[in-house]
């Protein structure tokens, strides 16, 4: 017999009772990694400064090392001549000291030699044989990085909920740490689930089409900082599809599918989520998406049953799985780059009672930004590939008006 669905929710609404069921969305526990393997974690925990970074104090330019006392007053109609006493390089502590008088050719990143206080930059001198002459003063510190400008040791540099990128490494190693803790990556099965389902286009044949969720939804959940794995297709068979779910709760956090969640009478994603724990939810108020599933096993695993079609899939993902499998992933930092404010370029009916997602292509015109929506299906795949992201139309509303600000919510960091 055919399920129906009992009571459609808001996504907010989803998102609490998801709360509320699991006791709270958080991180899954803690460990220790290699900096150099640190990309995308989450730290755990704040980091502080081992080392002064810089760890001595150096010159930012190529030039000669003074003290900024005997240069005082020069120009280029008066300058000041020093005796050059030697030079100091990159990588080698200096043997030499800066008396009054004398000056010493420096390197950018070398040492600065006792008794100099100030460099000046070789374009303002001029060395005749054992001398040199300075055309323009320098104030005392002037082009000297001094030890622990940058950072000092024991400076908070880094806090937790950072997701780690390449500066966050940099940083990390300039600060001599070695290793951090990281909140665990939630660990995601993703499935693609449909008889009509094929790996790749050597395999079409007439009622076949080639499986774009599964790789998709993979990736989307690694962008989010999940160790997702793609396990394949399942044909629409409550049998089987039980018997693959439940090989991989025990080694997984998350269960994601697409696909076979409405309430004909060949979607079995609801019947299989009650055998393996509880429903949740069969239905959001939305459109597209919805006929989405979300349960929770008896092990108090995730199960989110996504629409087939790839636009509802991916636009679910984003307003409900990304949230949760960020917040496992441990991110406290809000994704500032996932939206941005446009104008919508004609008067077009949306909502009317249900929330509606409409996937926008961004263009840049005279006046700034304006959000073109494409009026396709769905199950459309291209889509995905000429939008940018899409926008959010609230119940109450019937209409979006012409040259409305909106706000997009992008696939992506960048628009087209």
């Amino acid at each position: 017999m055919a399920f129906v669905f009992h009571r459609l929710v808001k996504v907010e609404e989803a998102l609490k009772i998801l709360e509320e069921a699991t006791g709270g969305v958080g991180p899954l526990g803690v460990e220790r990694v290699a900096v150099n393997e640190a990309l995308g974690r989450v730290l755990a925990e704040n980091v502080s400064a081992e080392v002064d970074s810089p760890p001595f104090d150096r010159s930012i330019v190529d030039g000669y090392a003074v003290n900024s006392a005997d240069v005082y007053g020069a120009s280029e109609a008066s300058p000041v001549r020093l005796r050059v006493i030697g030079e100091v390089k990159i990588g080698t502590p200096p043997e030499i000291v800066v008396d009054s008088g004398s000056a010493a050719r420096i390197s950018t990143g070398a040492v600065i030699p006792r008794g100099a206080d100030a460099v000046v930059m070789v374009e303002y001198t001029k060395e005749l044989e054992k001398y040199v002459l300075i055309y323009r003063a320098v104030a005392p510190g002037e082009n000297v990085s001094t030890a622990g400008s940058d950072a000092a040791r024991g400076d908070v540099i880094l806090r937790r909920g950072k997701m780690i990128t390449p500066r966050e490494i940099a940083a990390l190693v300039g600060i001599g740490i070695n290793s951090v803790r990281v909140y665990r990556r939630p660990r995601v099965a993703v499935y693609s689930v449909g008889d009509e389902l094929v790996k790749n286009s050597h395999e079409l044949r007439p009622g076949k089409v080639i499986d774009v969720n599964g790789p998709a939804l993979t990736s989307l959940a690694a962008e989010c900082g999940a160790d997702a794995r793609y396990y394949g297709i399942l044909p629409d068979d409550y049998k089987t599809i039980l018997h693959a779910l439940s090989q991989v709760l025990a080694n997984h956090d998350v269960v994601i599918t697409s696909g076979s969640t409405s309430a004909g009478y060949g979607d079995v994603i609801y019947k299989v989520f009650s055998d393996l724990g509880r429903v949740l939810i069969h239905g959001l108020n939305v459109r597209p998406g919805k006929p989405t599933v979300i349960g929770l096993s008896n092990n108090g695993k995730l199960l989110i049953g996504l629409p087939g079609f790839p636009l509802s899939a991916m636009i679910i993902f984003n307003v409900i799985v990304r949230p949760i499998l960020v917040k496992m992933s441990g991110v406290l930092e809000l994704e500032e780059w996932r939206t941005l404010r446009a104008r919508f370029p004609f008067r077009m009916e949306a909502g009317g009672g249900k929330t509606e997602y409409i996937p926008v292509q961004i263009v840049e015109t005279s006046t700034g930004l304006s959000a073109y929506p494409l009026l396709i299906g769905s199950g459309s795949t291209t889509a995905l590939a000429i939008s940018d992201g899409f926008i959010t139309v609230s119940e109450e509303r019937q209409f979006i008006e012409e040259d409305e600000e909106v706000q997009v919510t992008l696939f992506s960091q960048s628009y087209r």
